[in-house]
């Protein structure tokens, strides 16, 4: 057992078309981002992280001390203009987007001025979908938004909702949910409708559809050995072909910064 944070930062390490890092899916996306965010920054693995969504994020406020700079769009910004060839970042965590007050969230800024932002950063971590805080979802047509430059998409599922009933407590877009899965509305979530959800089913499109560079799935909030050995079970019921699809599959804890072996 090691950090998470350590162990994605091998992952990366000596991979420079890794150094964009989108993350998809439900149950941590924006928790897993911060900790990678912080850990790379403070540790001195980059000197400059970028952290922004490609949809919308929630935005934490500057008193949480996870980000040291702000880039709301090239209108709203001293730095008005493109960046230019060779410029290089300030050092630290810069949050960018466009806020939404009436939402309280953090809008994607337009694609050519993000694409524009990211040379000059060591490290660039996008979240590349929403999923109303619920910790399962669906996706439709146009999510999540994984651009072509992402060296690293990162899947993240938890397990936890296994054995609860479907519904839309629990399930983000709950009727295409119900289609990707085969669950219904009210019943019972088991292993292979998980399985559905990560692989995609007929014309329903899975959790790595979008996915750009290498893939990792991350099984998260798996806290202790039992969530360990529902993980492994989730491994086996994965098709050979798409598990060979995936640069790693880890099960682990953001809260905790762990990660398991499985």
């Amino acid at each position: 057992m090691e950090a998470l944070s350590a162990w994605f930062a091998g992952l990366r390490s000596g991979s420079a078309n890794r150094e964009v890092i989108t993350v998809i899916g439900s149950g941590g996306k924006t928790s897993l981002i911060w900790l990678l965010a912080k850990t790379a920054a403070l540790g001195g693995e980059c000197r400059s992280v970028l952290v922004s969504p490609t949809t919308r994020m929630l935005v934490p406020p500057r008193e949480a001390g996870l980000w040291d700079h702000f880039f709301e769009g090239p209108d709203r910004c001293q730095a008005s203009a493109a960046p230019s060839t060779g410029w290089r970042a300030a050092s630290g965590i810069t949050l960018a987007g466009l806020v939404d007050t009436s939402a309280g969230k953090l809008k994607a800024l337009p694609e050519a001025a993000l694409a524009a932002l990211v040379p000059g950063y060591d490290l660039v971590l996008l979240e590349g979908d929403g999923s109303r805080t619920l910790p399962l979802k669906a996706w439709a047509d146009f999510e999540p938004v994984v651009p072509d430059y992402t060296g690293l998409t990162v899947g993240i599922l938890p397990l936890w909702p296994l054995g609860r009933g479907v519904s839309e407590d629990l399930v983000h877009r709950l009727s295409l949910f119900t289609v990707l899965s085969g669950a219904a509305p009210g019943e019972v979530l088991n292993l292979d409708h998980l399985v559905r959800v990560i692989t995609g089913r007929g014309n329903a499109r899975g959790l790595f559809a979008a996915a750009r560079g290498d893939r990792v799935l991350f099984f998260n909030q798996v806290e202790d050995e039992a969530g360990v050995d529902m993980a492994r079970q989730m491994v086996s019921r994965l098709p050979p072909s798409f598990r060979s699809s995936l640069r790693a599959i880890i099960a682990g804890s953001v809260r905790q910064d762990r990660v398991f072996a499985l």
